[in-house]
């Protein structure tokens, strides 16, 4: 019988998916944007919304595996 994910295991996964990618992509848009005076500025914010949503993501994991 398959098990279906409730909507906070696929919040879970789409916040981790989605920081992964931030964390990936965000130094292969600085190195092709870098004539753009503010792309250290732009590089930083996704560096850091990717981090925050992996680690938010990976936080309420934990919670929601330490409440079983």
């Amino acid at each position: 019988m398959p098990q279906y994910k409730t909507v906070r295991e696929r919040v879970e996964d789409a916040m981790r998916e989605v920081g992964t990618l931030l964390i990936a992509f965000a130094p292969l848009d600085a190195a092709f944007n870098a004539e753009r005076p503010y792309i250290v500025v732009l590089l930083l914010f996704f560096l850091s919304a990717g981090a925050l949503f992996f680690t938010g993501a990976l936080i309420l994991e934990r919670r929601r595996a330490g409440a079983h």
